[in-house]
């Protein structure tokens, strides 16, 4: 399970730095659109490590004796909810209400990466 949030952790620091680059080159009318992925992994990883792999661990041991749609439902809510009150609370420091739809898609990945995750590594047992 280790080695499956780890990899979850990895994965969705790529895929939301690249969602963030993504997103600002879009908003901003950047010209290079990778030129600032590096500082967006930078900025996003210590959040995703610090916040969002202790909800994954929660989510897991909370919906650990659910069957698997309710599983999916619950985890999905876990996620979500956490995120939100995360971004949230961002938000309120830093003033800027876009941090709440960045943590809800940092959220989202976070729980699409950890089921496909979860399917890849139970086959593999």
């Amino acid at each position: 399970m280790l080695l499956r949030k780890f990899s979850g952790f990895v994965l969705t620091t790529l895929l939301t730095g690249l969602f963030l680059n993504l997103f600002f080159a879009i908003m901003d009318g950047y010209d290079n659109l990778f030129a600032s992925l590096g500082v967006l992994l930078a900025g996003a990883a210590p959040f995703i490590l610090l916040i969002g792999l202790p909800v994954s661990f929660l989510s897991d041991y909370l919906t650990k004796n659910i069957n698997a749609k309710q599983r999916y439902k619950k985890a999905f809510l876990i996620h979500i909810i956490f995120g939100l009150i995360i971004g949230l609370v961002l938000s309120f420091f830093f003033e800027h209400l876009v941090l709440v739809v960045i943590t809800l898609i940092a959220a989202l990945i976070f729980w699409i990466v950890d089921e496909i995750l979860r399917k890849k590594f139970k086959g593999t047992k």
